[in-house]
């Protein structure tokens, strides 16, 4: 019978030790990498979120004089003008009491509307609105962690007046 060497009986398990520490590295840096994307991904959320909102809302109402930048009630706005069965009613979107909001009312309604009265659409810290041209906005959106995200509204329609918009 042969007498087997000490370094063949170890080194199987050696392999094997070194082999399971590697995927267990290799495991624990990939999930980590997992939990920084989703942090990311979820703070923006609210931000990201907002800003996509705007946008839509404004390309699906850019006609002619529809869309306007104003003051509703002390707050940066825009305020969406359209009719609907010859009755007129405006829409403004707003940052209120730590909310994104919308508002829709008839024009004749207006005078008994506060800015409580806005739907609650994501939390919300600040909305900025920057005339850059006359056919551009930058909009700043900060959330409740001060995370900030920009864009930009681009206006493709000119004004019943002939002049552009907003």
């Amino acid at each position: 019978m042969k007498k087997r060497n000490r370094i063949v009986d170890v080194f199987p398990i050696l392999l094997f030790l070194i082999f399971t520490l590697s995927a267990l590295g290799i495991v624990t840096f990939s999930v980590q990498i997992y939990r920084n994307i989703v942090e990311r991904a979820e703070g923006r959320f609210n931000t990201e979120t907002a800003a996509a909102y705007l946008s839509e809302k404004y390309r699906n109402h850019d006609d002619r004089g529809s869309i306007q930048v104003s003051d509703f009630m002390g707050n940066d706005a825009i305020a969406i003008e359209e009719t609907i069965k010859d009755v007129p009613y405006i829409t403004y979107i707003y940052v209120y009491d730590g909310y994104l909001r919308e508002l829709f009312v008839e024009v004749s309604a207006l005078a008994d509307c506060t800015a409580q009265d806005g739907n609650d659409i994501l939390p919300m810290k600040s909305l900025n609105i920057e005339k850059i041209s006359d056919r551009l906005l930058k909009v700043k959106l900060k959330d409740m962690e001060d995370k900030e995200e920009e864009a930009y509204l681009s206006v493709k329609s000119i004004s019943a007046a002939g002049g552009d918009v907003p």
